[in-house]
């Protein structure tokens, strides 16, 4: 490999490692946001319990992703584009569900 080709593997790796951090934390941000939204129109009326701020709803929310996500290995190597759009799915379809449990409280 010469150094040409070299440097485009180096910006390549830098410009994935960069994407998926960026992916990974607005992946983070709307998992606090849905959490907030369905903490503060479901949970907190039901239990008359307080109200989450974003900040709040987002440490929760990652929290619980810690504890229940896991160290689990899968064979095989799906993308991170992949994982993060799957992510984002869940989360939409939780917060749609979420949505409709709301109007019947």
């Amino acid at each position: 490999m010469d150094k040409k080709e070299y440097g485009w593997a180096t910006l390549a790796a830098i410009g994935i490692s960069v994407g998926s951090i960026v992916l990974a934390f607005v992946a983070m941000l709307y998992g606090g946001f849905v959490t907030m939204k369905l903490w503060n129109g479901i949970i907190s009326p039901t239990f008359s319990l307080i109200q989450l701020n974003f900040f709040q709803a987002w440490g929760l929310d990652v929290f619980v992703s810690y504890i229940v996500s896991g160290t689990k290995k899968s064979d095989d190597e799906d993308s991170f584009i992949y994982i993060f759009f799957k992510a984002i799915a869940a989360t939409t379809a939780f917060w749609i569900i979420g949505v409709i449990i709301m109007n019947f409280i």
